[in-house]
């Protein structure tokens, strides 16, 4: 599969008539196995560049805005599924911790995670420390868990550590790490077969952020409590096909209305 990645930038402000214009800018073709895009400042310059993510090459690679200029964040990256951007020291920065090494099957699957830091010149390749590995390692989130602003990364594997195809059976872990730390720390392992998709939001809106994921079992919120507990609720099975086509693939948060009166809405793939 080859990726594009495309620019489009509105050229005319909201209006209801006339609609809003949009063109096309090609920035670069050609990305094998094209996987995810991250919007980070990444030289301290107050303008937004892209990171893109492709499983097929061994470089991660970013864009600087407004040029487009391509640079290479680090090379030897194989197999990479994912990753995560977030000032964690306060230099205006953010580190980016990856997961590569990835494959479906456990028994496959390195699961490494490294954390990138940048330089003097944010420009050259950044340095990459290992700082785990879970088999299957696969969506990589901040969080602010507590509502102090202090993140935590948090990361969903695919499958347990024993699971196959076809049936994925088995407990599926949910961890997070404090930065600097980097160490393990398990929310659950409560979820079961494959786990597609998460989402980080501040559920109650008292300032701390709650992870949501999708499973072979369905949508599921997880929570900190104030005691420092994590708890789980389930929110919707999904689709009720025999495992494993069951439960849910993705999920996301949304609103209808304005406050105090808006209604949350979960949109969900299934299965």
């Amino acid at each position: 599969m080859i990726f594009f990645l495309l620019l489009l930038l509105c050229g005319s402000t909201y209006a209801a008539t006339p609609p809003a214009e949009f063109a096309e800018h090609l920035i670069e073709s050609g990305l094998k196995g094209g996987y995810q895009v991250v919007i980070a400042d990444l030289n301290k310059d107050g303008k937004p560049d892209i990171i893109a993510l492709a499983s097929g090459m061994p470089d991660l690679i970013w864009f600087e805005n407004p040029s487009w200029k391509r640079h290479i964040l680090a090379s030897g990256m194989a197999h990479m599924i994912n990753l995560a951007a977030w000032d964690t020291d306060g230099d205006g920065i953010p580190e980016i911790v990856i997961a590569h090494e990835f494959a479906n099957q456990a028994k496959n699957s390195v699961g490494i995670l490294s954390v990138l830091r940048h330089g003097r010149d944010p420009l050259q390749p950044w340095e990459a420390t290992e700082i785990d590995r879970i088999p299957t390692s696969h969506r990589l989130r901040w969080a602010d868990i507590r509502g102090d602003g202090k993140k935590v990364l948090v990361n969903a594997p695919l499958t347990g550590l024993k699971a196959e195809a076809p049936e994925y059976r088995g407990k599926t872990p949910l961890v997070f790490y404090r930065p600097g730390v980097w160490m393990r720390e398990t929310i659950s392992e409560e979820n079961e077969g494959v786990e597609h998709g998460i989402y980080i939001t501040d559920w109650d809106g008292e300032g701390r952020e709650a992870i949501l994921t999708a499973s072979f079992v369905g949508l599921d919120l997880f929570r900190l409590g104030k005691d420092d507990k994590w708890s789980r609720t389930e929110l919707a099975k999904g689709d009720p096909a025999p495992w494993p086509k069951s439960g849910s693939s993705d999920v996301a948060v949304g609103w209808l209305g304005s406050k105090p009166a808006r209604i949350r809405v979960l949109a969900a793939i299934e299965a």
